[in-house]
């Protein structure tokens, strides 16, 4: 059976996109100063061998006020400069972001990194990987496999999520709200609150959800016991670098209660994961906070009641 579209959302009078569904990867990464010297500019090398790199359209950093179109010549020089040592640094620059789209703040298409210094706080830097959602499943898992063997991440988690714009986070969590009771299989990050969290904690499950070396060292998980206890129908374990790549199901799936298409494989990585979530969950913007019901939602597939009540 389809699944059935889950169309953008844009702003009344801007026609901005408030809030879409896309494939995606987020990665909350460990070692600020390898990622800040060499690690983001390789990643966006594998964003940029991909067919779909074509449709960046814009770009913006930290130390912009706009976003600019891309030139014919810009994208190797913003490559360039992604290296900290581009301006003889040998430290991440804290909060430093880059950010290139399809389509400014909400993209289908997109490569974001924001830079921590780690001498000046312990959250995680994290890499945002968009993907069209019509795009080969087997690049997203392919990109995952990939960024877990560049460098050091605590964790990674990918498969349909809601890609939403900063300049509308009401607009945009309000409409998550209304789909996210239909679609248990849809992911969203707001990576700005979890990345504080991340260097002891997951953000969540989806159908790819990587642990990482300097995750489970501090919480103590056995890997191998882990992996035992995930050797069940729909399952697939993946040893890669230090750490574990969980995949739920041979293909991502948004999880359609209306066409009771419940996202089994989807519940049982949530159920071995879930010790290991936030805990407290941040609470994400409009009628999450409203309703207090962002803890629900993480959990919705472990305590599918508590969620759909």
């Amino acid at each position: 059976m389809s699944e059935p579209l889950l169309e953008p959302r844009f702003h009344v009078h801007t026609r901005q996109a408030v809030v879409r569904v896309e494939l995606g990867l987020t990665a909350y990464l460990a070692e600020p100063r390898f990622w800040a010297l060499e690690g983001a500019q390789r990643a966006l090398d594998l964003m940029l061998a991909l067919p779909m790199a074509d449709l960046f359209r814009y770009y913006t950093t930290s130390v912009m006020t706009e976003w600019r179109e891309l030139g014919p010549r810009t994208m190797k020089a913003l490559r360039d400069a992604l290296t900290s040592r581009a301006l003889m640094l040998e430290w991440p620059r804290h909060h430093f972001f880059f950010r290139l789209a399809d389509e400014p703040n909400c993209p289908s298409v997109g490569f974001s990194y924001t830079e921590i210094d780690p001498r000046r706080a312990t959250r995680a830097a994290v890499l945002e990987l968009t993907l069209p959602r019509g795009h080969p499943a087997e690049d997203l898992q392919a990109l995952a496999v990939a960024l877990a063997d560049l460098g050091p991440l605590y964790s990674l988690v990918g498969g349909h999520v809601a890609r939403w714009n900063v300049l509308y986070p009401k607009l945009a969590f309000n409409q998550f709200y209304l789909w996210a009771q239909r679609y248990l299989g849809v992911d969203i990050q707001d990576a700005e609150e979890l990345a504080a969290h991340a260097p002891l904690a997951l953000p969540g499950s989806n159908w790819l959800t990587y642990l990482g070396e300097p995750l489970t060292r501090p919480l103590e998980i056995d890997l191998a016991a882990l992996r035992r206890s995930a050797l069940k129908p729909g399952l697939e374990c993946l040893l890669v670098r230090s750490g574990l790549l969980l995949r739920a199901g041979e293909r991502p799936t948004m999880g359609d209660l209306n066409h009771f298409a419940y996202p089994e494989a989807y519940a049982e990585v949530a159920r071995l994961l879930e010790p290991h979530f936030v805990k407290p969950m941040p609470e994400f913007w409009g009628a999450f906070t409203d309703e207090k019901r962002t803890d629900a939602w993480l959990r919705r597939l472990v305590g599918a009641e508590d969620w759909s009540a």
